[in-house]
């Protein structure tokens, strides 16, 4: 059987996509943003004020643009950071298996950091053969470098 790490980056894509939306939409959904700032606050997080709905953005947006394919590289970038930070405030010292443990941040920093070196995958909004204004740099199919994926 011939390897298809394309295929298998756009099922990690896809993924992390729907658990970073899942995420950020629960820390959205309190709708009051104060119990989301007292628990950033109760971390020791810096400016709790401002990284507790930044975080919860760009974990909703993130996610969404993840799930498309779309700027996938920046996003994972995004995402690395937020989870990288996560690690660092919340998850480090505990149990790995534990509630709060190390585990499920682990899996997220990590497939983030795949996402960000190994790019989108197929399919993706990022393969699609146009300009990206904000990020300066043209995009190219990748049919037209290595063929259709064979399945």
């Amino acid at each position: 059987m011939p390897r298809q790490p394309e295929i298998g980056l756009a099922l990690l894509r896809l993924v992390l996509g729907v658990v970073f939306f899942a995420h950020g939409l629960q820390q959205l959904a309190w709708g009051d943003l104060k119990p989301m700032v007292d628990q950033f606050n109760s971390w020791n997080v810096p400016h709790p004020m401002l990284t507790a709905p930044l975080v919860a953005t760009i974990q909703v947006v993130g996610g969404v643009l993840l799930f498309l394919g779309l700027a996938a590289r920046t996003v994972a970038f995004l995402l690395s950071c937020v989870m990288f930070g996560a690690i660092w405030y919340v998850h480090w010292g505990r149990s790995f298996f534990a509630p709060a443990g190390l585990e499920l941040p682990l899996l997220l920093l990590g497939g983030s950091l795949a996402i960000m070196f190994g790019g989108p995958g197929i399919p993706s909004m990022d393969r699609v053969n146009y300009r990206l204004p904000y990020f300066g740099r043209t995009t190219t199919r990748v049919y037209e470098q290595e063929g259709p994926p064979r399945l």
